[in-house]
């Protein structure tokens, strides 16, 4: 029997961008996990668990893939007569009125967040973990940061090139120089970013959760 029900047509396409979501998040931490690995010199197993982090971002874009084929589905009942609609759409059931209704408040833990701090004592802060990682790189010099061809879920982590950048394009910071960070990760994994940049180019930052 399934456990999935399908209330609406909209359903779906939640369904398919959460799982792009969750697998895209898995892809990030395995490569987050991958680089460190390769930092301490585990290259082979690094490479395994990469090359598998690769293949969950190739699965994303199957999931993309199906979302654009569901909404050209949708198009097609938008398009479609009331009498096929009819047959197609699930039924509303007629609710009885309520006088009074209960609220079930969820309480979400607050985000957090993180700084970093040069040996000239600039110190890089800002509300949002992914406007420190940003400003982070600016400073350091979005040129060098990118020469050393980070792939986070198999994109840059910067680059002049904005069409590189296809998932979550809404998790993308431009800073100084038309150069584009992308800021689509955890902040445990932007915090590990900024650390590897710092040990790659010799740099002494102190990165301190917020």
């Amino acid at each position: 029997m399934s456990l999935l029900k399908i209330e609406k047509h909209s359903d779906v396409l939640t369904a398919l961008g959460l799982v792009k979501d969750e697998v895209g998040k898995e892809s990030d931490r395995i490569h987050v996990a991958g680089g460190k690995a390769l930092m301490i010199g585990k290259r082979e197993p690094a490479k395994e668990a990469i090359a598998y982090a690769e293949a969950l971002d190739a699965f994303v874009k199957k999931v993309k893939a199906l979302e654009e084929e569901w909404k050209a589905l949708e198009a097609k009942i938008d398009e479609a007569t009331p009498e096929v609609k009819e047959i197609v759409l699930p039924s509303k059931p007629n609710k009885p009125h309520k006088i009074g209704f209960k609220r079930n408040v969820i309480e979400v833990g607050p985000k957090t967040k993180f700084t970093v701090k040069f040996p000239d004592g600039t110190l890089i802060t800002a509300p949002k973990a992914k406007d420190v990682l940003a400003k982070t790189i600016e400073k350091i010099g979005a040129s060098k940061v990118a020469a050393l061809g980070f792939l986070p879920a198999g994109e840059p982590l910067v680059t002049k090139d904005k069409s590189q950048l296809q998932k979550q394009p809404h998790e993308i910071a431009e800073i100084k120089g038309g150069w584009f960070v992308k800021t689509h990760s955890s902040t445990q994994a932007k915090m590990t970013q900024v650390e590897q940049i710092a040990k790659a180019l010799e740099i002494k930052l102190k990165v301190t959760l917020a």
